[in-house]
């Protein structure tokens, strides 16, 4: 009651009690304690804006997926010598902007095109973009958690999904898989807002998102259909605004894509051609069968850390239940969702991957196991049927910390393993691959011949990659010598101005080589060979490189190197 001495009555009996000779002799009072407001340091300021506790947790959970951003991009960008092999293509694809490329969509070339005019093609930046979409995609399934439950179970729903392999080890290769997590995200969190509202600008934002993710990846369609059957299930299909709302959408997303399919109409040989051969049917249904077996396998161990985060965070908190009886125990997480909540994370969470397992069942489709990338975007919430209500702030910090614990250890982890120990033991990788050294040598034999600078590498994409990224923006890559897949490349002036063509001939990893690149060999006027180690280990592995030029015509307008 210190804190109420102002009030007379109290402050009439605490003289009588605490201080009677005071009051007996009619002496002043001494100063009573009070509980003064003393200044926020800046240090607790900071404190409760990031607490688990606070009433509005968006600024802790954006520094959360700022740290998971910093640790795989710095982890990854600091061991890695080369880019994967996914991620070099988006860099070499990224020399231009075009309506299609001749395996996948646009999108996320035309991303990385963006972020090159601004930062060039250093290695990391592909490592950075793949896990800006991982965040990106966090962040709308926190949000999406947040129109379900509360901000602190929707922030231990995202933290746990976040360490799938997908997310992680798998986050960093800026492919088409990884570059659709965000949009599909978005997707659903939208259908969910939409159905629940009957918002015109969630249908319009629906629409958008859905268009993101095909030109993307077609493998979207599978997300669409996921879409259509929560609709016919939950009955939304007998109302005429989900109608009104799905005629939006559509609206929205065909006018997003028909540039794209109208280049794609005049493609001879470009991405359904690849997607075709990428999806040739097995011999039989025993081999199907496998090849299922294996799909499955495969997942469930890139969904590993997330069954292993839930269990530890599930026996920690379990512990304060120890003495409680099992039916005074609080009820789980899911139990206090709304029915038709539950539904959604069912069906939405679940639907694309069976989906996906009986389309290829039924016409033998062998499953690459990446393909599942986005699949698993809201397998975070399935802890709600495990985890137990009751002290959210307490789980939620148990949570933190078993989640930042993996992810710190396991980018460091990955990048000691793929970088500094693999280059010691001498495995040939192409995180450890030599690139700038190849293309400084590469370089300078062109310099030695030529004063024309270079403009052109012609060479598989890997190779041509690692050469034209560490010379400059300037120097294109002719993909396999073949104009068809490069359109960026001027094809009247690759001839009047020459090139410098690349084969590489490593006993280690060696690329098939195409036709047309051993036919522009052959081309060549001056030859030449590189042997570097590719590996730090004495005697290990080494990297061949044959290299020839085609000189410039007269006819080419290149001015000297020294002008």
């Amino acid at each position: 009651m210190a804190n109420d001495y102002n009030s007379p009555p109290l402050y009439a009996i605490a003289k009588l009690k605490l201080f009677p000779d005071f009051y007996a002799h009619n002496l002043p009072l001494p100063m009573m304690p009070t509980q003064s407001r003393q200044p926020v340091s800046p240090s607790n300021k900071f404190a409760r804006l990031f607490s688990p506790s606070a009433d509005d947790i968006a600024p802790l959970v954006i520094l959360l997926l700022l740290l998971h951003l910093l640790v795989w991009s710095l982890f990854t960008g600091l061991s890695h010598r080369s880019p994967d092999w996914d991620n070099m293509e988006e860099l070499v694809w990224a020399s231009g902007l075009e309506w299609g490329y001749y395996k996948h969509p646009p999108l996320p070339s035309w991303i990385l095109y963006g972020l090159v005019s601004i930062f060039g093609r250093p290695v990391w930046l592909t490592f950075f973009t793949g896990q800006l979409s991982v965040i990106l995609s966090l962040w709308m399934v926190w949000k999406l958690g947040c129109e379900i439950t509360s901000q602190r179970r929707a922030l231990i729903a995202t933290l746990l999904v976040s360490v799938v392999a997908y997310f992680t080890v798998r986050g960093v290769m800026n492919n088409h898989n990884t570059m659709q997590l965000w949009s599909v995200a978005g997707a659903i969190w939208m259908l969910y807002r939409a159905t629940r509202t009957d918002s015109m600008r969630a249908w319009a934002m629906l629409g958008f998102f859905c268009g993101c993710a095909f030109l993307t990846k077609y493998s979207a369609l599978i997300q669409f259909a996921a879409f259509a059957l929560y609709l016919l299930f939950t009955g939304h299909l007998r109302r005429a605004q989900t109608w009104k709302g799905i005629a939006l959408s559509t609206a929205v997303l065909i006018a997003m894509v028909t540039p794209h399919l109208l280049w794609l109409k005049q493609q001879a040989a470009g991405p359904v051609a690849y997607a075709g051969s990428e999806m040739e049917p097995l011999a039989t249904y025993l081999l199907e069968l496998q090849d299922l077996f294996s799909f499955t396998l495969t997942n469930l161990g890139r969904i590993a850390a997330l069954l292993l985060a839930l269990a530890i965070v599930a026996i920690w908190a379990s512990r304060q239940y120890k003495l409680v009886p099992k039916s005074a125990r609080p009820a789980t997480i899911a139990s206090q969702l709304a029915a038709s909540d539950r539904f959604f994370l069912l069906v939405i969470g679940i639907a694309p991957l069976l989906l996906t397992m009986l389309i290829a069942g039924a016409m033998k489709i062998p499953l690459a196991a990446h393909w599942a990338t986005t699949f698993f975007i809201l397998f975070g919430f399935f802890s709600f049927w495990i985890l137990r209500s009751g002290d959210d702030v307490s789980l939620l910090r148990k949570t933190i910390v078993i989640i930042v614990i993996m992810q710190v250890l396991g980018a460091a982890g990955y990048g000691l393993a793929r970088g500094p120990l693999a280059d010691k033991s001498g495995r040939p990788s192409r995180a450890t691959f030599p690139g700038a050294e190849v293309s400084r040598q590469v370089h300078a034999a062109w310099q030695a011949n030529m004063q024309t600078p270079l403009r052109l590498v012609a060479s598989d994409t890997w190779l041509g990659g690692n050469i034209a990224i560490h010379i400059g923006p300037q120097v294109q890559v002719l993909i396999d010598g073949d104009f068809g897949k490069s359109p960026w490349v001027d094809e009247d002036k690759a001839d009047k101005c020459g090139m410098l063509v690349a084969i590489n001939r490593s006993k280690d990893n060696p690329p098939e080589i195409d036709n047309e690149v051993i036919a522009l060999m052959a081309q060549s006027t001056q030859h030449g060979t590189l042997d570097i180690p590719w590996t730090k280990k004495p005697d290990g592995p080494r990297v061949e490189i044959e290299w020839g030029i085609i000189p410039p015509q007269a006819e080419c307008s290149e001015k000297p190197a020294s002008l």
